[in-house]
């Protein structure tokens, strides 16, 4: 895994093809089922002002943003100082563009700021850089986004991650950038690479999310319930993590989705739903697509 990322991407590859991509792993993520607490092609999970229709027009009203998250390269640098803060700008019209399509409702603002720091900074080191690998994404994307440490210090509780992160020290998606995603780009996309080799691309996504709800201090189900809840669900979705992992994967497809779905049923039972995870999986499977 740890070739050069500009050997095996497309060299053809430009801002159309990344955009597609992009709204593709959306798509994708939000047709999985089944998910826990999540929205798929078949459930709205713990939403009831929500749909797989709702985030369809979401995915489609973000391919802009996606392309213009690419083409930022062409006029901002990585050793920019001002690299990520100038990039705010396009990510704030994109929400508009979000809720907008969405009549107010809430489906990707966490993707739009994850995805368009990793395709900004994938876009520029492709140009910029001779080869790099996962590994140097990883720092780029820390190096970029360390005035989020900045912002982490001086931010008054009044939204709910705030409180979050005074109260339990969790930073949330601000932490996520600020770790370079390594959780996806160094440990998540070897795992679903894996997982393929035994599993349809669903069911290996279904498995990965056992993994990322176990691994992420989802803010989601924070919110929705509190931290001995979330401390909860990380230990079942460890546990048939571990389970499957010590098993094997072969022939394992069917009890794989009836594990997701008794764990389904859970959170709907509390109410709860892990968007954190549901973002680290659709960065996971944008980076499969832009890989192949």
């Amino acid at each position: 895994m740890e070739c050069d990322l500009k050997s095996i991407i497309d060299k053809n590859i430009n801002s159309e093809i990344v955009s597609e991509k992009a709204v593709k792993a959306l798509i994708y993520e939000v047709s999985i089922s089944p998910k826990a607490g999540l929205v798929t092609r078949y459930s709205n999970g713990s939403h009831r002002d929500m749909d797989y229709f709702t985030f369809e027009k979401s995915a489609f009203s973000l391919k802009k943003y996606f392309k213009d998250c690419y083409d930022y390269r062409d006029i901002h640098k990585l050793d920019e100082e001002e690299f990520f803060l100038n990039l705010r700008s396009l990510g704030k019209e994109a929400e508009q563009n979000m809720f907008k399509a969405t009549k107010g409702i809430n489906t990707h603002k966490g993707t739009i700021f994850s995805m368009g720091i990793l395709i900004s900074i994938l876009a520029a080191s492709l140009k910029e850089k001779e080869n790099f690998t996962l590994d140097d994404l990883v720092e780029q994307i820390k190096k970029v986004c360390k005035p989020l440490e900045i912002e982490l210090g001086e931010k008054i509780d009044n939204t709910s991650g705030e409180k979050i992160f005074k109260k339990y020290g969790i930073k949330g998606a601000r932490g996520l950038a600020l770790s370079g995603y390594e959780l996806v780009l160094n440990d998540g996309i070897k795992k679903l690479l894996y997982f393929i080799n035994y599993l349809d691309l669903e069911t290996a996504c279904i498995l990965l999310l056992f993994y990322y709800i176990a691994m992420l201090d989802d803010t989601n189900i924070i919110n929705r319930s509190d931290i001995e809840t979330l401390k909860d669900m990380q230990r079942e979705s460890l546990y048939i993590f571990k389970k499957y992992m010590y098993e094997g994967l072969n022939d394992k497809e069917k009890f794989i989705r009836e594990d997701m779905e008794t764990l389904n049923r859970k959170f709907v039972e509390k109410n709860i739903s892990p968007g954190g995870s549901a973002d680290l999986l659709i960065l996971t499977l944008f980076m499969y697509f832009i890989m192949r």
